[in-house]
């Protein structure tokens, strides 16, 4: 919908001598200013400037109000006026129309908007909702603090579907009378004519129109009403708040509003609280709210609690929460746990919570579990948890498993888990397997698993294999050995002569070569052989034999 700007003839001057102005004479910064609506009733009356005239009348008829269309039933209706520049408002004041009994239904439910741009009727900050419950408790003459800067003032009303009450008109419609804000333009103040300056110190040269308090500083370093005073130096980044100069945080050392005061010297790394000055932490031996206090010299390394008191950890042979209690003497090496006082072990021939009771004489050298007083082990002769049970009278050397009793070995005769049961006599020495009781070995002429049966006659010295009963040698065996062994031996001797005869015929076949020798070097040229036949020596071998 196009907006429509009205100039009324009547108020032509006055519009002109306003914008040579800041404010009207009653500071009403809205005076004569443009503005516009989202309809007309009519082209020509009740148009968007006469709420910014200076008539207050409430009689749409006095031409002094304005008002929207009817006709198409409106579910939205907007009016605004343009301050010209930006300014800071302080409040804003409504007059509606006040002649029929509608005016109340149809004003319900208006809000109103401060922004600085036009592109929305809602856009921007809502500064007031009009929300009675009843139709007579709608105000049709009100005021509003609206502490905003900006350049559009808006009143905005709406119809949903369903309306938020029954009671609401079914159409939106405006219809006002004189809307006045109260302000100046930004950057000035003075009550009612916008005068005087605002401080330099004001972000963004904001100040409240009557007063030229800053709304913000400038600078963070800065407080007061007009931003003119320093923050504390031990502020930290030096921030504090603008109306109080209280610090946001204080520098390490300090607190307090201001952070005038010193943390105590016992905080650790002289940090406390910016409001109570109560300490972070504290250094090594001290506790408390600003640490005066010393931690109990039982504290192991002297460290304790900030705010109780109570020790981290206690030295050898305390426990409490001040370590302020001696460790049972029975805990080995006087060692305790901080709260419940139990020994961390217990001495030798003690066990309980607090090592108070003793282990059975029975325990072998006194030793037993901390928990259960159960023997470790036990003495010889005895057995079970508390080694207070006889082992069985067979087991060798009266020794037997501390859980089960059983024997670790048996005595000779004896066998079985508890060595109650006689091995077989039948055994050789009287020895048996302890768990089974069969015969370990068997005396001549047995065999078996209990030597029960007799070796066969055939068997060498009536001997036979244990488990099987098999002969080990027989009469037959031992001559076919005599045969062989005599076999061997006539061999050897054999070999033995045939050697020895080798060797004389290689004693005489050298002698034979050493007289032909002889013989050849000087030769009788008169000799003559009898016969072919050369005599000679008799031959070892020969002479035996003859």
């Amino acid at each position: 919908m196009a907006f429509k700007r009205v100039l009324f003839s009547k108020n032509v001057f006055v519009l002109l001598f306003g914008i040579f102005t800041r404010t009207s004479a009653d500071g009403n910064i809205a005076a004569l200013k443009t503005a516009e609506q989202s309809s007309d009733y009519f082209d020509y009356k009740w148009l968007a400037g006469a709420a910014v005239d200076g008539c207050e009348t409430t009689n749409i008829e006095s031409n002094c109000c304005t008002h929207t269309m009817t006709d198409g039933s409106p579910k939205t209706a907007w009016w605004r006026v343009d301050l010209g520049q930006m300014s800071s408002i302080n409040t804003i004041q409504i007059i509606y129309r006040n002649e029929i009994t509608k005016d109340k239904e149809r004003t319900a439910g208006y809000q109103l908007y401060i922004s600085n741009f036009t592109d929305s009727p809602t856009h921007g900050v809502l500064c007031y909702e009009e929300r009675s419950i009843t139709k007579d408790t709608v105000q049709l003459k009100i005021t509003h603090r609206c502490p905003y800067v900006g350049r559009y003032i808006t009143v905005y009303n709406y119809r949903n579907n369903p309306k938020r009450y029954e009671w609401y008109a079914d159409d939106a419609i405006l219809s006002l009378c004189e809307v006045k804000a109260s302000g100046c333009p930004v950057g000035f103040h003075g009550d009612g004519d916008c005068s005087q300056a605002c401080s330099d110190s004001c972000y963004g040269g904001n100040c409240h129109s009557n007063t030229g308090f800053c709304f913000r500083k400038f600078s963070n370093w800065k407080y007061g009403d007009t931003c003119g005073q320093d923050c504390s130096v031990n502020c930290k980044d030096r921030l504090c708040a603008k109306d109080t100069g209280y610090c946001t945080d204080c520098i390490n050392g300090k607190y307090g509003d201001t952070c005038g005061q010193d943390c105590s010297v016992n905080c650790k790394d002289r940090l406390c609280a910016k409001d109570t000055g109560y300490c972070t932490d504290c250094i090594n031996g001290k506790y408390g709210d600003t640490c005066p206090e010393d931690c109990s010299v039982n504290c192991k390394d002297r460290l304790c609690a900030k705010d109780t008191g109570f020790c981290t950890e206690c030295v050898p042979g305390k426990y409490g929460n001040g370590c302020e209690h001696n460790c049972s003497v029975n805990c080995n090496d006087i060692l305790c746990e901080k709260e419940t006082a139990y020994c961390i072990d217990c001495v030798p021939g003690r066990y309980g919570s607090i090592c108070n009771q003793k282990c059975s004489d029975n325990c072998k050298d006194r030793f037993c579990d901390k928990v259960t007083g159960n023997c470790t082990e036990c003495t010889n002769g005895k057995h079970g948890d508390a080694c207070d049970i006889d082992c069985p009278k067979n087991c060798k050397d009266n020794v037997c498993i501390r859980k089960t009793g059983h024997c670790y070995d048996c005595i000779i005769g004896k066998y079985d888990a508890t060595c109650a049961l006689t091995c077989p006599v039948t055994c050789k020495n009287f020895v048996c397997d302890q768990q089974t009781g069969q015969c370990l070995e068997c005396y001549a002429g047995k065999y078996g698993v209990v030597c029960g049966a007799d070796c066969l006659d055939t068997c060498t010295d009536s001997t036979c294999n244990k488990d099987d009963g098999h002969c080990i040698s027989t009469a037959d065996h031992k001559l076919i050995i005599i045969a062989v062994q005599a076999v061997i031996i006539g061999l050897l001797i054999a070999a033995f002569i045939t050697t020895v005869i080798c060797l004389l015929r290689i004693i005489q076949n050298r002698k034979k070569s050493s007289d032909n020798d002889k013989e050849s070097s000087v030769p009788d040229p008169n000799y003559t052989s009898l016969s072919n036949e050369q005599e000679g020596a008799p031959h070892v071998y020969e002479m035996i034999v003859k």
